[in-house]
């Protein structure tokens, strides 16, 4: 696996960018994400640089993010190109919102996390060819702690017994857990091994998308946007090829329910952990089991890239 001093990182859903601006905090930063007139998404700090109002409380008016407080208008490069109380007053290159490189491939919009470059000179997102063909329903939820901790807790296979006992842990009355792990392209493969044969396996996309498929036709995936060292947002999908509106919304029901009852399971523990983010651990004492959580440890050490936190 091929690693750099930069990533990519899922921060949003495109489905969830839509006319209007949207504001997130994405590693304790206020970020404001909108569509220009042509449907192209921009990223930019939430904070006009006039009076500090949040620019997601605007709208976008001809193909420009204009602050509800005055007016001002910002193209998608950052400039303010308009002050509507100042007429034709040529407005000073110093008025500007600070933007943030991101692309959006599969649904999802990325982030770059990484030193300055230009836009062409940076690596491709990340591509997930497995779900080519699919169509998926989505929710999401806000998880208590940060996102390395949600990403060990889908790739450990041994706690299902003890944390999952009215869901995933009936299946799991064993909890002698045999694991093995693969690198694949832009992250690692989990298999659980049962009497020498995979009876199943997870993948994970670094640095937080999880994929599970079920069986023929279904799968399952997270992506954890951080919000900052305590929250993380976890954007839930179901993928499948049903494409009748009655099937899809029984899937739809069947996906939502399945997740709210498997994931709520998780949130004492993983808000119990510390420090919240697995970076930071000191003294942990991994087993063999934990295959896919050391897996994942040295990828992020191998990389070297901290995100800032506030």
């Amino acid at each position: 696996m091929s690693l750099s001093n930069g990533h990519w990182h899922a921060v949003l859903s495109g489905r969830e960018l839509k006319s209007r601006p949207v504001g997130k905090t994405r590693f304790g930063e206020r970020l404001v994400f909108w569509r220009d007139a042509g449907g192209t998404a921009h990223c930019m700090d939430d904070r006009c640089p006039h009076r500090g109002a949040a620019l997601s409380l605007g709208r976008v008016r001809g193909g420009k993010l204009a602050c509800r407080f005055h007016g001002f208008e910002f193209d998608g490069t950052g400039r303010c190109t308009k002050v509507p109380a100042e007429g034709n007053w040529t407005v000073p290159e110093s008025f500007r919102v600070k933007t943030h490189i991101i692309r959006e491939a599969q649904e999802m919009i990325w982030l770059w996390r990484g030193p300055e470059a230009s836009p062409d000179a940076l690596p491709t997102v990340p591509h997930q060819s497995r779900l080519e063909g699919y169509v998926f329903g989505e929710t999401s939820q806000i998880w208590p702690t940060h996102y390395t901790r949600c990403m060990e807790a889908v790739l450990d296979y041994s706690h299902l017994p003890f944390v999952h006992t009215k869901t995933l842990g009936v299946f799991r009355r064993n909890p002698v857990t045999e694991v093995e792990v693969s690198d694949i392209p832009d992250g690692i493969r989990v298999s659980l091994i049962q009497k020498g044969k995979v009876r199943h396996f997870i993948e994970m996309t670094y640095p937080s998308i999880w994929l599970q498929p079920l069986f023929s036709g279904y799968m399952m995936s997270t992506t954890f946007a951080p919000i900052d060292e305590t929250r993380t947002e976890v954007y839930y999908r179901w993928y499948h090829k049903l494409r009748a509106p009655p099937l899809r919304q029984l899937v739809d029901l069947w996906g939502r329910l399945s997740f709210y009852l498997v994931f709520t399971e998780d949130m004492a523990i993983l808000a119990s952990q510390d420090p919240p983010d697995s970076r930071n651990a000191r003294g942990e004492r991994l087993v063999p089991s934990d295959g896919g959580i050391i897996a994942y440890r040295k990828i992020l050490r191998e990389h070297g890239l901290r995100e800032r936190q506030e």
